[in-house]
């Protein structure tokens, strides 16, 4: 079982939740919006059918309070930090398997701008990922499981 050497298990939970609470919010920024203008859209690396809604950074700064809480965490973590909680992210997503722990270190470490957070803040699907990172490696406790709501029992 990896260990998570720079960042804390309850940050990685704090960042969960933040961004659960984010995404609640952009849904109702979402609803609320009409025949908008999207531009052109960059394909994200695995993406389906990229689309700024699909992120979440649409919103406005004071849209969400728990966007801007989420940025502020990210930006108050260290560079060492940033790619842990990015690894585990990888390990959510499925790049890596919860025991190549090592090589989601690398992989987290080899974006141009691994210390950056922004491609971390933006991901709607965050929660999931970093919930079910947190459980692929072990490092969940046995009360919560992937997908489930923050404070939610099964």
């Amino acid at each position: 079982m990896p260990n998570l050497q720079r960042i804390s298990v309850d940050t990685v939970k704090r960042a969960a939740d933040l961004a659960y609470e984010a995404v609640a919010d952009r849904q109702r920024y979402v609803a609320g919006m009409r025949n908008i203008d999207l531009g052109e859209q960059e394909q994200e690396r695995g993406s389906r059918n990229p689309t700024d809604l699909d992120a979440l950074n649409i919103m406005p700064a004071e849209a969400s309070e728990a966007l801007d809480q989420l940025q502020q965490l990210l930006s108050g973590l260290t560079a060492e930090e940033r790619v842990e909680l990015r690894a585990v992210m990888l390990v959510g997503r499925g790049d890596y398997a919860g025991n190549e722990w090592d090589k989601a270190l690398d992989g987290a470490a080899s974006p141009p701008d691994a210390s950056a957070y922004d491609d971390i803040a933006e991901k709607i699907e965050l929660h999931d990922y970093l919930m079910k990172g947190l459980f692929a490696l072990d490092l969940m406790p046995g009360d919560q499981q992937p997908g489930q709501q923050p404070g939610q029992r099964t």
